[in-house]
């Protein structure tokens, strides 16, 4: 009788010591590339042949948060994020079909979110993960034209901002109890309407011309997590 219930108590002792160790507070780095989709319109859409129409860089990113355990399979993860990104791209053309011109584009991005994921363990060292945040995001595009040779004012530059919904999902390699290896990707679900306007002398016109852009940068990263 006494042995049997030493034995019980040692199962239960191990139950609650694995529950502890596949969740608790977490902490984490992240690096990638940003993939960043311009859709022009108003008076950028009149000149958009010689915009890019991509723009890939870097991503660097921290998070912190808590991972509970539902049970030895799933879990959920509850966790704050910040993403710095910056993208650049080239586009070359003719202006009004022409003139040949090209254009520079530099797009920083930040992305401050809190997120849900739920995680569903494969193996004792995979799991796999999808979730969703809910946050804000800032981008401080410019698109730098070159018409002819001649360099011309920068469109753009002011940083501006709104909601940002990204879906996040990807794959996780614990390598024990505390350090695990994550890929992933955040897809944003809400694109960013960014107004500006267009200098009427690029298109032959006065004044300046109202113009907009709605931006998505999709982030594909590769991380580090500590469990405590």
């Amino acid at each position: 009788m006494v042995k049997k219930s030493v034995l019980a108590l040692a199962l239960c002792g191990l139950s609650v010591a694995s529950a502890e160790q596949a969740g608790g507070l977490f902490v984490g780095v992240g690096a990638g590339v940003p993939i960043t989709t311009p859709s022009y319109g108003g008076a950028l859409k009149s000149i958009q042949d010689i915009l890019p129409n991509t723009g890939i860089g870097y991503n660097v990113s921290l998070m912190a948060g808590y991972r509970q355990a539902l049970n030895q399979d799933m879990g959920l993860r509850y966790y704050a994020e910040y993403n710095y990104s910056e993208s650049y791209g080239d586009g070359d053309g003719t202006l009004m079909g022409l003139m040949p011109a090209k254009t520079k584009a530099d797009i920083k991005q930040q992305l401050a979110t809190i997120n849900v994921d739920y995680y569903y363990q494969a193996t004792s060292a995979f799991s796999v993960y999808a979730g969703i945040g809910l946050g804000y995001q800032s981008f401080k595009p410019s698109w730098t034209p070159t018409i002819m040779g001649a360099e011309q004012n920068a469109i753009g530059g002011a940083q501006k901002g709104g909601l940002a919904v990204p879906l996040n999902i990807g794959a996780s390699f614990n390598v024990n109890a505390h350090n695990q290896i994550t890929l992933g990707a955040k897809i944003p679900l809400v694109a960013y309407d960014y107004k500006t306007s267009v200098p009427g002398a690029t298109l032959g016109q006065q004044g300046e011309l109202p113009a907009n852009v709605k931006l998505r940068t999709y982030i594909v990263q590769i991380g580090y997590n500590y469990t405590f």
